[in-house]
């Protein structure tokens, strides 16, 4: 399936957001340490999509320094910010950003 206009996006970032965190929240911890390019990557990703769909991230706003065990709550904190942003702008260019971030960041877990 790949994302397109309509209501299947959001179904399939949210699907996506669950797969990823889900992936984060069961692998081990020394496999959770190679991750972090990684998931820096795509919460950077996540932060400018949710920006662009109206979430009220300062400019200025830094990710926090957050040990391994903490990826996966990051990656669900801002997909979610990016779902409702997506629920009440209805454009999908800032949810198909988020999407890709979600796909790079699943097919980049060992």
């Amino acid at each position: 399936m790949s994302a397109g206009p309509g209501p299947d996006l959001r179904e399939e970032t949210e699907r996506e957001l669950r797969r990823v965190t889900d992936r984060l929240g069961s692998m081990p911890l020394q496999r959770l340490q190679t991750t972090t390019d990684d998931v820096y990557a795509c919460a950077n990703a996540l932060v400018a999509a949710g920006r662009s769909m109206g979430v009220p991230i300062p400019d200025n706003a830094l990710l926090p320094d957050l040990r391994p065990q903490a990826y996966g709550d990051l990656i669900a904190v801002l997909g979610r910010d990016c779902l409702e942003a997506h629920d009440t702008d209805g454009t999908t260019a800032g949810l198909t950003s988020a999407h890709h971030a979600l796909v790079a960041l699943r097919r980049a877990l060992p």
